[in-house]
This record gives structure tokens, sequence and C-alpha cells, in this order.
């Protein structure tokens, strides 16, 4: 039940958890839950058993002065036994925004009622909202349409197409919340999703196959022992492990026991736990690191370093054609990832261990009844790929630099 309290800007900044009703204006309260404090108002309408309820937006984008000039026009109507439904002009007077829907949205999303969501897809949401559909914030949800969402998808599709999918992805899980039972639920209640036409595979995407050569692997090896200890050590474990960017840029030391590497669910795409065995290689890259971090920030106190990669990688590349006097075609830290891959057959690594160490997600009755992890299977398959990296660093005479033992001690 609301409590009833004088409404001050002090107040309602104290105001974290429950609600509060307004002393002097009839049918309107104030909720906080998960961050988010919502306007609410609700009344009777005179001379009938129906309850008018209506969000009025979030505090303080909405203030006290506004929510109670909205929650008065409502009061006009219900005391004069009109539903302010039928009252088209108050609904667009008091109509929810874009950016107050989203506020629901992402606490929803937060909340974890249907699925908990890493951090890093959390924080993926919020910075399509923020960067693509800032033209949308200010507008009242109800007056959206099918082609000012296309119009924001189509315009991010002329420079990049990739993002213009996500973005068109995100903004239909988005629309589609705000008109289901849910969003209803929350205080939205859209009664019709602009979002129904938006695909996020409207733009062709090209599968990218980069991956580098037996040539490049060397140029990158001998590049890379130029390089300082933390940019050795990331793209080394990035080469020679085959996880994923952050999983390596935002790993840490507790992950790491006895050379054996854990990275856990919560920080795995398929957000199952993710055993990687450490040869020799693999153990002198980790070894004497004071941080909380495996590649720990140069900026930040106490954090890992996972900006200014692509300028690393464009340096290393760059490199990589003064040494060896040739083109290399631009690649990124997934590449690196292929890279292992690609090898695998020629290692006589069997497709099931190749996919285990990639962590990719089994498949129907197999990913049901087989928990079998392969960690053994796993250890002789990255073994045998660090033996690999050893012979070509040892041929180019950079072995020693990178830090890697001999073959016959590898």
């Amino acid at each position: 039940m609301a409590t009833v309290q004088p409404f001050t800007p002090r107040t309602l900044d104290n105001l974290k958890e429950g609600a509060l009703t307004d002393p002097i204006t009839p049918g309107l309260t104030i909720d906080a839950a998960g961050g988010v404090k919502t306007w609410r108002y609700k009344r009777k309408v005179q001379g009938t058993a129906f309850v008018f309820k209506k969000v009025l937006g979030t505090f303080p984008k909405v203030n006290i002065a506004d929510a109670r000039t909205a929650a008065r026009a409502f009061n006009v109507m219900v005391e004069a036994g009109i539903d302010p439904r039928a009252d088209a002009k108050a609904q667009a007077a008091a109509g929810m925004t874009v950016a107050d829907a989203h506020a629901l949205y992402m606490a929803y999303v937060r909340s974890g009622e249907r699925k908990v969501l890493k951090a890093g897809t959390i924080k993926e949401k919020v910075e399509i909202y923020t960067r693509d559909m800032a033209a949308l914030h200010s507008k009242p949800i109800h007056t959206v349409t099918d082609d000012d969402l296309w119009e924001i998808v189509e315009t991010k599709g002329e420079t990049a197409t990739t993002r213009a999918n996500r973005l068109a992805a995100e903004m239909k899980v988005f629309f589609s919340w705000c008109a289901s039972r849910r969003g209803k639920k929350a205080g939205v209640g859209l009664a019709d999703d602009p979002s129904r036409t938006l695909s996020g595979s409207y733009y062709a995407q090209k599968h990218r196959t980069r991956f580098l050569s037996g040539n490049e692997l060397s140029l990158f090896l001998q590049a890379l022992a130029l390089e300082g200890g933390i940019y050795r050590r990331a793209l080394g474990l990035l080469l020679l492990t085959a996880a994923r960017r952050n999983e390596v840029l935002e790993g840490k030391m507790s992950e790491f026991e006895d050379g054996l590497w854990s990275i856990p669910g919560a920080r795995t795409k398929n957000s199952l736990t993710h055993r990687v065995p450490l040869a020799a290689w693999g153990r002198a890259l980790i070894a004497g690191i004071n941080s909380e971090w495996l590649v720990a920030s140069t900026r930040l106190d106490n954090g890992p370093m996972t900006a200014g990669w692509p300028k690393v990688i464009e340096r290393i590349r760059l490199k990589m054609e003064e040494l060896g006097g040739c083109d290399v075609e631009h690649f990124t830290p997934h590449d690196l990832r292929r890279t292992f891959r690609s090898n695998t057959t020629r290692l006589k690594i069997p497709l099931e261990v190749a996919e285990a160490c990639l962590n990719h997600k089994k498949r129907g009755l197999i990913e049901i009844y087989d928990g079998y992890d392969m960690l053994d299977e796993k250890r002789d398959a990255f073994a045998a790929w660090e033996a690999k990296l050893i012979e070509v660093a040892t041929k180019a005479g950079v072995a020693d630099k990178l830090g890697m033992p001999s073959p016959q001690g590898a």
C-alpha cells in the first residue's frame, strides 16, 4: 500500500523502494522498483465500475508539477464520468515517451524475471539505445510507426549493415515487449507494435573466412615478439587458446589453477564453463602476473584492458607487412581463433575435439545426453597446437623472445 507523504524533490530522490501517494492530487502515486521511479494514476470513473489506470512517465524526467498537471486533467474527466481512454488529446498530452518505456524495459531486463542476461548483453542494449535510437527518445511511444523505425535502420545500414541488423533486432525485441502482456503490466501497454515488419537479417551478411596462412602465422609471431609484455600475453593467449576476445581480455587470475583455465559460464557465449588446459608456453604467458586481471588496464586502478585493441592489431599487421615485404590483409582477434580451427585437421585433431576446444555448443540429443567435456582430449589438442606454434617461432628465430620453451620441452 502506498504511503501518504508530502511530495518534494528531496522526498522522491530518497525514495528507493515502495510507493508514495500524493496528498494533494487524488489518484496520483509514484513507485520505486529496480532503480526506476514511475508515476502512476489510478481512479474509478464516476458512475461506473471501471477503474482507469495510466502510467505518466518516470521521475525526474517527468517532474512533480508535470505529473500533477496530467493527473488533474484525468481527475476532471473521471469525476465527470468520462473515461479518459476516449479522449485522444489527453492520451497524447500524458503519453509515455520512448525514453520512459525504455527505462521500464531495462528495469525488467535487469530484474532477470524471464532470463538472466550477461552484463555484456545488457551493456550492448544500452549502447544501441543511446547511440542509434536517439531520434526516438522524446517521441510519444504510441505515435511511433514502422516508417520511423525503418528510417533509423536504413540510415545505419548506409554505413554499417551488420550493426543495422543488430539495431533492427534490438528494436524488435524492445517494441514487441512494450506491446506484450509483460509490457502492459509494467505500464506501457502499447496497442500496436510498430516493429512487426523489422528483420534482424534484412541486410545480407558475409561470413568471415579469414585466418592466418602459414607464412602470416610466422610473421605474426615475429611481430608479436616486438610488442610489450601485456600485448604478447593477450594476443599470444588469443592465438594459443582460441578463446573469444572478451574471454581473454576480461579474464581474472582467479580462473587459473595448476595450469587449467576455467572460464565461467557467466563469461562464455553458450553460458557453459569452458576448461582450457595450458601447456608450457601458456603457463609461461600467465606467470608472474601481480594483478587481479589477466590483462590489467594501464589506465584504470583496478580493471581489465578492453579498449585500444584494434590499434594494436593494426600496428602488428603493418609490422608483418614490413617484415615480410608483402601485403597482409586486415584481421581481427576472432580470426586468430579461426586460425586454430583451420589447423586442427592438419594436426589430426578430431572434429568433436576441435569443437570442444572452441567451446561450441553441442546440438540435439548429444547436448542432452553427453555431458563429457573432453578435458584430456582438449589437453592433447592444445599441446599439439602449442608445439606447432613453437616450431614456427623457432624457425623464425623468435621463440626465445616470446618466452617459449624449446621444442623438446614443449
